[in-house]
Order: structure tokens, then C-alpha cells, then sequence
């Protein structure tokens, strides 16, 4: 809140009272919420093809309440992906095109985000918690799932890991530890 000097004189009981008076700003609603900084992915390889690489940048998606979520509640990301030194598919086996995948950890929801190549990079919206992201040799850019993975990556959700259920632990436990 500030403080401002009235524009007119108001009256209150017969007085005429002049003094300041409470200045109401509202914050625009991008400026209520710091987005933190943008996430970059390495894609490394899976050892089929060894000097192919790549990176994955995710970029909080903005919204008139700071970010925006799926009406489930989960963050959504704008990803832009590019990789480089990738070979002609048809190296991996009888393939046409290199496509891009995103799928949850347990590769339980795997989804197509299209082809992507040396020359051209890949831009769509994911919104899993927990991502990985693969980068495959296909027949066709529509496959609904991959075959000769070349790349991998997995967001820094995905690399943490709740170790409560290991066995480490469970002996602790048992030993009073």
C-alpha cells in the first residue's frame, strides 16, 4: 500500500479533514508469482549411437495466477527440444525418422511429442510430475510406441528418488536404527 495526497477535501462530522489518504494498487496477477528459472534436460546417449546428444528446455507455461496446471492440479511446461549428431535412422534398422517421446518414469503414459531432427527442433506442452524423455528410431512420426532408443533424459523431478522403501532402510528399522 502507499500513500497519496487527496485529490479533494472530505467532510466528517462538519470537519473538513485533509491529510493522506490510502492508495490501492493491485499487482499484476504475472507479477504475483516468481516463476523460478527454466529447467534444461540433457539427452544423453544410450550407447547405440555414442556421439549423438541433445537438450530439452522446460519453460514454466505462465498464467493470469503465476502458473498454470492441468485441472488435475500438475505444473504444465513448454519443452523445446534439440538434439545433434544423430546419424540417418535407417543406421538403427529399418527406420525413417528419429521421434520424440516423454513418458513418466514407470513408463506407465508414454506419449509421441513428433519428429525431431538435427535441423529441426521440437516444441510442445507436457505436464507429467516426473518426466523422461527418449528420443527413438521409428518407421513413421505417428507411432504410438518406440522401438531403438538413441537418447534419454529425465527432468530433475524424475531424478529424485524416495528411498523410504529400501532395504538399507527396512534393516535400520529392524535394528533399532
Amino acid at each position: 500500500m502507499s500513500w497519496r495526497l487527496p485529490s479533494t477535501l472530505l467532510s466528517f462530522g462538519g470537519l473538513l479533514l485533509l491529510g493522506p489518504q490510502p492508495e490501492y494498487r493491485l499487482a499484476s496477477p504475472a507479477g504475483a508469482c516468481t516463476v523460478v528459472g527454466n529447467e534444461i534436460v540433457d539427452l544423453q546417449p544410450t550407447g547405440a549411437v555414442a556421439t549423438a546428444g541433445g537438450k530439452i528446455e522446460l519453460k514454466p507455461v505462465v498464467s493470469p495466477f503465476g502458473v498454470s496446471v492441468t485441472t488435475d492440479g500438475r505444473y504444465q511446461y513448454d519443452a523445446t527440444a534439440a538434439v545433434k549428431n544423430l546419424p540417418a535412422p535407417s543406421t538403427m534398422g529399418p527406420y525413417t525418422t528419429w521421434v520424440l517421446w516423454v513418458a513418466t518414469p514407470s513408463l506407465d503414459k508414454v506419449r509421441n511429442l513428433g519428429a525431431i531432427s538435427n535441423e529441426k527442433p521440437v516444441s510442445a506442452r507436457v505436464d507429467f510430475t516426473k518426466m523422461m524423455y527418449m528420443v527413438s528410431a521409428e518407421p513413421n512420426a505417428t507411432v504410438d510406441k518406440f522401438h531403438a532408443l538413441v537418447l534419454v533424459g529425465r527432468s530433475a523431478s524424475a531424478r529424485v528418488q524416495n528411498l523410504a522403501g529400501c532395504d538399507i532402510y527396512d534393516e535400520q528399522s529392524r535394528m533399532g536404527g
